[in-house]
């Protein structure tokens, strides 16, 4: 979250332009004033006496033992006391798995749930803004595969029968390939993964939402700004993209989800901690191969 202030900060500089912090500032201390006033009041009538509270509560304790001196018997009515709260059943872990799919387990599945996350990430947010999402091609997969390989000192795969490449790419020689850090994997599944980003990620920054709670955060010309000045992730710009990762490359022991975002994941799913005893693996690499731009460099749109 803290790369999406940052990020709306800088968006909203830019809108902004010229103007002057110092009016918002000065509009920020005159409610803070118009506030202190309006409650100040309120305060002064909700106040007690504490003359008057004192000799209440002596009133209430002596009229209180003239009624037991009378000899008023003590009743014990506890027919409509409330029932206590049955415990709540075991959520079923089968019925959480069966909902959300079966976490990956480590080695060769957890390699490819990460390369499906992160492009799964990649264009869920492209959905968000409303820009061209990507088609994963599997060449390109076997590029990338291979572009891994190379970095870990792993022999290299030989092109699989059948892979020929793109046309798209063929026609499009603008292509970019890095290999990315993924810093955290979970032993969850990848549809409850996702799930957990689009809380965080689909929301937009409290600074815009403050300041222009009647434009939507999410919006191509918000997207587009956002390019220009260098606010996006990398592989954007591509329409084919292959992709190929690793868990754990440093061969680390996984730690346990913080509380919070174990806390998370039971709001989405009840359940889900007894479901997968989820774990974190760090030392994660995707590499990502992308060839045919929608947009140029200099944000201006391509066919």
């Amino acid at each position: 979250m803290a790369g999406s202030r940052a990020t709306a900060a800088v968006l909203l500089r830019e809108r902004r332009g010229g103007d002057s912090m110092k009016a918002l500032a000065i509009r920020f201390i005159t409610l803070g004033i118009v506030l202190v006033l309006a409650v100040w009041p309120t305060f002064a009538q909700e106040a007690p006496d504490p003359a008057t509270e004192d000799q209440a509560q002596t009133q209430s304790v002596d009229q209180g033992q003239g009624d037991q001196d009378q000899g008023a018997p003590a009743v014990d009515d506890t027919s409509s006391a409330p029932s206590p709260t049955p415990a709540p059943a075991p959520a079923d872990a089968a019925a959480v798995i069966a909902q959300w799919g079966a976490a990956p387990s480590i080695g060769p599945d957890a390699d490819k749930a990460v390369a499906q996350r992160w492009f799964r990430e990649q264009n869920a947010m492209r959905a968000r803004w409303g820009v061209p999402t990507a088609m994963r091609d599997p060449y390109l997969d076997w590029q990338a595969e291979n572009l891994l390989r190379e970095r870990l000192g792993e022999p290299q795969l030989p092109q699989p029968p059948g892979l020929t490449w793109p046309s798209a790419a063929a026609q499009s020689p603008q292509s970019d390939k890095a290999i990315l850090s993924q810093t955290e994997f979970w032993t969850v599944s990848d549809d409850l993964w996702q799930a957990w980003l689009d809380t965080i990620e689909g929301q937009a920054p409290a600074e815009w939402a403050e300041e222009r709670p009647s434009e939507p955060w999410f919006s191509r010309e918000n997207y587009l700004q956002l390019f220009k000045i260098r606010k996006t992730p990398r592989f954007d710009r591509y329409r084919l993209i292959g992709v190929a990762g690793r868990v754990n490359t440093g061969n680390s022991s996984p730690a346990d989800l913080l509380s919070g975002h174990q806390d998370q994941l039971e709001q989405l799913a009840p359940g889900a901690a007894m479901a997968y005893e989820p774990v974190v693996y760090l030392d994660n690499l995707v590499a990502v191969v992308g060839y045919d731009p929608w947009i140029n460099p200099d944000g201006s749109l391509r066919p």
